[in-house]
């Protein structure tokens, strides 16, 4: 009867013991994982890339050791306290107690636990090792380095930060400049990380220590029956308080500062002190009393509301001043955020002009002549866009099922530009599953032609290898090239398993011998055992660049950075844009707008990947940037200074921030009633271009905007970019006077201006699905003109033609003026007749004949044709011939469909109709008519026809 008292008083194994077994087994597993695959490729990384890799790790690790010691080193020796170590012993001594045991018995105080002095400096040190990884910046840590090196991010201008909210600025931009510009590289770089980990401390151990040490104690009180409340409510009061001095030095640390500013941070500090006071009185009074008294907490928590009261109540007040003394109260400060986003944006720097619009008719007399003086804007006028180009060049690739297209990018050689198309490898859909990996690693491990180029004003398909010697591509953009690596023996002989036998002879990748290759990949051990193998990672240039340069931004707003292919003549190359980035939100004044700059470019060989750098930028992360890499830093090569491209997401950036602050008034920015934006569905344009002031075509970046909510969506001005290296960035902005007479159309009316002209809507019922392209605007001479390509659709909408060129006048004083052509100059002196009150120039002359363009013209053409030929035309009311050949279709809708209609009707009448008659029947369905003659074959009429569509 003893024996159950007994077992129930006996110890439980010791599952502390297995629990610690498992600890190490498990770290043990994890280490082996990182030792293994992750070890081989860091390795490897090693190897192939060198400094380029180890730089941005070391930085990597200066970070990781900085914030993670901020963070998580504790320098009370004294107490000693570990959380992480309290709760393990407390949760093993709890598996461990007895079944009757009390929970009291074994959690003992948090307070009470101490490490001892070697556990504790080793744990210090124990946590940077495990936890550091994610404390890792490795723009910190490059930071960091260079403070080291004596630049000190201009962080000796930080004390007049805390002196801003405090003073009312003047209304002068050049107040944020003298005082907040100088700490920007410190605000940006080096201050959001160190508040950052400071504040994770401040949780860990002011936060979270505190209280774990009131819940232990609280069990402990309690056992003992003499819970100490006040005690843990004066602990709980000292770490909100510290909370919200901890929040009110953070308010320095803003993007945004007011009137009311200083009475936010004000009232702020007032409530944290209040806090920590009533912290110390109750620690005093916990000494005697345990519960605290009613009276006590009334006016602790009616402080704490006469201070939200008193400073909501002084900014109700202010506010409700300034709406009607806006430019008094916000002026200053409306000033100063202009005066920061200016530079920010680097709008200082943009010039400005102003765009006196202008229509002028022309002299019928010298109509001809002054379209020849145009000659140098009107032979680069951009009439294929990228859809069109696109679908052009796409048949390119014919039936071809490993290679599909990636991008599409306008790029200049020898003053003309072109529509460059590159392409990335895919995998085949026809592939079975069990061969995919072997086709995904050593057969599609390249484009072997990897670029097509057309002519951007011509449209003309140009032979790539014109301008790409190298048009093997390796290391690119998409497809396989970010899914996989690709590989092959060392010793493969004569015989390649890559496309079309291809036997790369690159520098590009590295070399893995046994049993490091096995490692890599466990195929290996089986399929090469003991052959070295040459393996090529990291083959999507973006993700080339992201692991060597991980200080630039690869993607912006959303999107990939656009990057172009461009070459020496022999060797091609990646050319991509190296924009670093930051966040302003400790910046007073930024309202978060970011900080960008062009640092430089980054050229990648699209053969052996292969990168070298480019810098064009001379802000403080620019110098800062090739002070540590200066010997990867090449002179900006000759042929480069023409193919160069300012990027586009970095131009359309400073277009919207000048769309606000290019407004220095400050009365017409509170009152934002001069905003521009751009119209919608318009993107930049990269054109040759004569600009006004300019003297000769270049190669600019354009973009057209708005006044922002204008119901007339007319154009108030449009912004350039200059491409060419010497100007490269450059940005100018042609503004149209608001009270001008003479408007200058915005897109939108461009179009409306095309659809009302009536010879247009005549051609547009004759071309088959036609599509609208770009609409760009153009300085010719002394007229602001919109040239707008026509396009017409075949089968399953591919562009298959030009159907014709729009100029549409963009100087508007109540009427629009539209000409058509087949080509930019042929429109351009339409549009010049038209302006003159010349008679519309829908004709064109041949020999001594003018033919109009409409449906009765073309049919008296034809028929002109056939009788011509000493041909009897008839037109019978039915035709009923058991046997029809159709010969030929063609459509006649322009000038440009003429020869061809001529060449088929011609063909048509030596084959069929001559000797052998002199009757051609004509007849007609759905707009298309019918030419036929019949022929006796074995004493059996047939009907041979062609057919020409005229259209309605």
């Amino acid at each position: 009867m003893y024996s159950k008292p007994k077992q129930e008083s006996a110890s439980p194994p010791d599952a502390g013991k297995y629990i610690r077994i498992g600890i190490v087994v498990a770290i043990g597993l994890i280490i082996f994982a990182i030792i293994g695959n992750q070890g081989v490729i860091i390795s490897m990384n090693f190897s192939e890339f060198g400094e380029e890799f180890t730089k941005p790790l070391f930085y990597g690790i200066v970070s990781a050791v900085v914030l993670s010691a901020v963070a998580l080193i504790r320098v009370n020796i004294l107490k000693r306290s570990s959380i992480f170590w309290y709760g393990l012993s407390s949760a093993i001594t709890f598996l461990n107690r007895g079944t009757n045991d009390p929970i009291t018995r074994n959690i003992t105080s948090f307070r009470d636990y101490k490490l001892s002095i070697p556990s504790f400096v080793i744990w210090q040190i124990t946590k940077v090792l495990l936890f550091g990884a994610f404390f890792t910046n490795v723009m910190f840590g490059f930071a960091t380095m260079s403070f080291i090196d004596g630049n000190y991010l201009g962080i000796e201008t930080l004390p007049t930060l805390f002196q801003l909210p405090f003073l009312t600025p003047p209304t002068d931009t050049t107040y944020a400049f003298d005082n907040v510009v100088p700490m920007i590289p410190a605000l940006i770089i080096l201050i959001p990380p160190i508040l950052a980990v400071i504040g994770l401390r401040l949780v860990l151990y002011v936060g979270l220590h505190s209280i774990i040490g009131v819940v232990t104690s609280y069990i402990q009180d309690s056992s003992e029956g003499k819970p100490r409340f006040l005690n843990y409510i004066s602990t709980l009061e000292g770490i909100i308080g510290i909370g919200v001095l901890w929040a009110a030095f953070n308010m320095f640390f803003t993007d945004q500062i007011d009137y009311n500013t200083k009475y936010v941070i004000g009232g702020t500090f007032v409530a944290g002190f209040a806090l920590i006071t009533f912290s110390f009185l109750d620690r005093i009074r916990a000494k005697i009393l345990t519960h605290p008294i009613k009276r006590d907490i009334y006016i602790r928590v009616l402080t704490i509301i006469a201070i939200a009261v008193i400073v909501g109540g002084i900014m109700s007040v202010n506010n409700s001043i300034a709406d009607a003394r806006k430019l008094e109260y916000l002026g200053p400060y409306t000033s100063q955020q202009i005066g920061v986003n200016r530079y920010l944006g680097e709008l200082y720097k943009v010039k400005e002009n102003t765009h006196n619009v202008q229509l002028e008719s022309i002299s019928p007399n010298n109509i001809k002549n002054y379209v020849n003086q145009q000659a140098d804007v009107l032979n680069v006028i951009r009439v294929w866009d990228w859809e069109a180009a696109f679908a052009k060049l796409k048949p390119e690739i014919g039936l071809i099922p490993y290679v599909d297209f990636e991008d599409n990018d306008i790029l200049r050689f020898n003053n003309t530009l072109y529509w460059t198309a590159s392409m990335k490898p895919i995998l085949p859909p026809s592939v079975s599953s069990e061969n995919r990996w072997y086709n995904e690693h050593l057969v599609y491990t390249h484009v072997p032609n990897g670029l097509l180029t057309l002519g951007a004003t011509d449209g003309n398909i140009v032979d790539s290898s014109k301008f790409f010697k190298q048009r093997s591509i390796y290391y690119g953009e998409g497809g396989l090239l970010a899914e996989t690596w690709s590989g092959y023996p060392v010793n493969r002989g004569t015989v390649s398993a890559e496309l079309n036998n291809a036997f790369y002879s690159g520098k590009g990748g590295l070399t893995l011998n046994p049993p490091t290759s096995w490692i890599f990949e466990p195929n290996f051990l089986l399929s090469f055992p003991t052959e070295p193998v040459h393996i090529m990672r990291y083959k999507d240039i973006q993700q080339r660049m992201q692991i060597l340069y991980p200080y630039f931004l690869y993607k912006l707003f959303g999107n990939d950075l656009d990057s172009l292919p461009v070459t020496d003549g022999t060797k091609t190359y990646w050319l991509v844009p190296l924009i670093v980035g930051f966040d302003t939100n400790d910046v007073p004044w930024s309202v978060g707008n970011p900080y960008l700059r062009l640092v430089g470019y980054g050229l990648i060989d699209t053969y052996d990947g292969s990168i070298q750098l480019i810098k064009t930028g001379d802000d403080f992360f620019s110098e800062m940037f090739a002070s540590q890499y200066e010997d990867q830093f090449i002179e900006i090569p000759t042929w480069l200074e023409e193919q160069i491209r300012y990027p586009v997401e970095l131009f359309n950036w400073k277009t919207e921030m000048y769309n606000i602050y290019h407004v220095t008034s400050v009365e017409t920015f509170i009152q934002a009633k001069e905003f521009y934006e751009v119209p919608r569905g318009l993107d930049t344009y990269y054109i040759e271009a004569k600009p006004p002031g300019f003297d000769k075509t270049k190669f600019i970046g354009l973009l057209s905007l708005e006044l922002k909510g204008s119901q007339g969506r007319n154009l108030a001005g449009f912004m350039i970019v200059e491409n060419d290296l010497s100007n490269l960035g450059n940005m100018q902005f042609y503004e149209v006077p608001l009270n001008a007479t003479t408007k200058l159309i915005g897109p939108t009316a461009v179009r409306e201006a095309l659809d009302r002209d009536p010879d247009f809507a005549q051609l547009k019922t004759l071309l088959r699905t036609p599509r609208i392209g770009d609409n760009i605007l153009y300085r010719v001479g002394d007229h602001d003109v919109y040239f707008i390509p026509v396009y017409t659709a075949g089968a399953g909408g591919v562009v298959a033609q030009l159907g014709t060129i729009a100029a549409v006048g963009a100087a508007f004083t109540g009427e629009y003026y539209v000409g058509l052509g087949d080509t930019q100059q042929k429109a351009f002196e339409a549009y010049l007749q038209k302006l003159s009150g010349v008679r519309s120039p829908t004709s064109s002359t041949k020999g001594e004949i003018t033919l109009e363009f409409d449906r009765e013209a073309r049919m008296e053409k034809i028929k002109s044709i056939i009788e011509g030929e000493d041909l009897q035309l008839l037109s019978p009311s039915n035709i009923q011939i058991p046997l029809s050949f159709n010969e030929g279709k063609i459509a006649f809708f322009s000038q440009s469909d003429l020869e061809d209609t001529e060449k088929l009707i011609s063909k048509f009448i030596n084959d069929f109709v001559k000797p052998r008659t002199e009757r051609v029947f004509m007849w007609e369905e759905d707009n298309v008519i019918n030419f036929g003659t019949i022929v006796l074959v074995e004493s059996i009429p047939e009907m041979h026809y062609i057919s020409i569509e005229i259209g309605k």
